[in-house]
């Protein structure tokens, strides 16, 4: 019996020292590292890192993932939440809507490796992350520049849940124009809300001007026709597009400008042919 006991316990140290020896092995990673995705391997799987697909919910599914990253979505999620960039890919810390998005998302006690399509949106938030005193940031690269053994591919096919949401910033007005809303399971929307922000980040719809209940009346009119109607979001850009044929320009009144901005912040979700 007390041949197995130690049997056991040696085993178990074992174990142990090769667990420690293991975590010894590390390489300990400094901010003057290069870490970029044809290295990437080396530093996989590591408690002191934390790993951030900065990409769309989605494109894990449709492109495939990198284990071991979270999903942190600039665009579903962080922007026009955590800052609003005005379509500027340059951080300014006046972007910053919300810090404690930041620091609730992003451990600063460990090293980050952030990666995205290419590397704007990560430089980007390399940046913002900078600003707000994080000592280890690293800009991987895209993910298709990653060709190592951790590696997880989608089917090519897959478009995320029932919502959409996009915005558009307006360089001549300096307004954003930001639209969002649900598909039924024919994809015929049953929910829709545009809404216009200033460079203030307040919604014009939501003042007691004139001009703001105006704009709020009609917009409201705007988005009750089309839930009555069950458009798609194609048939809902060629209407807008197109208002004397479509019969929308006697349903509401908004001036020429806003509908073509309404029409070109859906136009990024219309299906390629």
């Amino acid at each position: 019996m007390r041949k197995i006991l130690f049997v056991i316990v040696l085993v178990q140290t074992i174990f142990m020292v090769g667990c420690i020896q293991k975590k010894e092995d590390e390489i300990d990673i400094k901010n003057e590292d290069i870490i970029t995705m044809e290295n990437l391997d080396d530093y996989m799987f590591r408690d002191d890192v934390q790993y951030v697909d900065l990409r769309n919910f989605n494109s894990g599914f449709t492109n495939g993932f990198i284990k071991s990253f979270e999903v942190i979505p600039f665009f579903d999620y962080l922007d026009y939440r955590a800052f609003n960039r005005n379509d500027s890919y340059t951080f300014s810390p006046d972007q910053i809507i919300n810090e404690n998005i930041i620091y609730n998302l992003f451990e600063k006690d460990k090293a980050i490796f952030l990666f995205a399509d290419g590397c704007v949106r990560s430089g980007y938030i390399k940046d913002l992350l900078s600003y707000l005193e994080y000592d280890m940031v690293f800009v991987l690269g895209g993910f298709y520049d990653y060709h190592g053994d951790n590696i997880v591919l989608g089917d090519g096919e897959f478009h995320f849940g029932d919502t959409f949401y996009n915005s558009l910033y307006d360089e001549s007005s300096k307004l954003t124009y930001i639209v969002y809303g649900k598909f039924n399971l024919s994809l015929k929307i049953i929910e829709i809300r545009f809404d216009i922000i200033d460079e203030n980040n307040t919604s014009l719809r939501n003042s007691f001007s004139e001009d703001s209940i105006l704009l709020n009346n009609e917009l409201t009119n705007l988005e009750n026709y089309i839930v009555y109607d069950l458009l798609s979001l194609s048939d809902l850009y060629i209407s807008l597009s197109n208002l004397d044929d479509s019969g929308y320009i006697s349903v509401f009144e908004l001036d020429s400008e806003i509908t073509e901005n309404l029409a070109n912040v859906i136009y990024d979700f219309i299906p390629v042919k």
